[in-house]
């Protein structure tokens, strides 16, 4: 299904929104700290500490396809 899960150098798009948000968090804990954090500083701890939590939340918040299709029939 994936030939190649890590792409070095590829970008990911975020959108201005949540870039915005993010910008937020890394200035706060850069002034907090004391010097600069970027923001894939702050995305590598998270999704290094807290990604398999969040995987598993989305695979219940999301549900599988068979359980999207029976809620659909549902309604």
């Amino acid at each position: 299904m994936f030939k190649q899960l890590s792409r070095p150098g590829k970008n990911i798009y975020v959108g201005a929104v949540l870039r915005d948000l993010l910008d937020k968090i890394v200035l706060d804990i850069g002034h907090y700290i004391g010097r600069p954090v970027t923001i894939t500083e702050f995305i590598h701890y998270v999704v290094e500490r807290h990604g398999d939590e969040a995987k598993e939340n989305l695979k219940h918040i999301l549900g599988t396809e068979e359980e999207r299709e029976r809620a659909q029939k549902m309604t």
